[in-house]
């Protein structure tokens, strides 16, 4: 049986922008799998986000799928580009979005972390399950 405190109710009406990191820590999506990878090294991250040229969020690389492409082909952390593994229909809220819709759209596109834009599309912040989890644990 599944109980659902007023803490966790509470949580879940909160904006993403009280919860997010910020300012994301960002990448090219020009840049080759083995850059993002020593990003993430030595920022200690899970996830970047992936911006484009122009400033403006192309969505968000993980480790996972870092790890997936150095599994598929070894060669490819330095041949292939964020740009080429990231999914084409990326997982992005708005700062007033709340932590419920970040949540259900993370559990939707199967990923653990999203990215928060502004209107114009630059991110701002990001949002990843462990966020949720210290929400949650506060």
């Amino acid at each position: 049986m599944m109980v659902v405190t007023k803490v966790a109710v509470r949580a879940a009406k909160l904006p993403v922008r009280e919860i997010m990191s910020k300012p994301p820590c960002c990448a090219r999506t020009s840049s080759a799998l083995a850059e993002a990878l020593a990003e993430m090294g030595r920022e200690r991250l899970r996830h970047l986000v992936a911006v484009d040229d122009g400033g403006r969020c192309a969505g968000v690389i993980s480790d996972r799928v870092i790890a997936a492409a150095w599994a598929a082909d070894p060669m490819s952390l330095t041949a292939r580009t964020i740009g080429s593994v990231i999914d084409r229909q990326p997982a992005i809220v708005g700062p007033d979005a709340t932590v419920m819709d970040a949540a259900r759209l993370m559990g939707a596109a199967g990923v653990d972390a999203v990215a928060v834009v502004d209107r114009r599309g630059v991110a701002v912040g990001i949002v990843t399950g462990a966020d949720l989890v210290a929400l949650l644990a506060k």
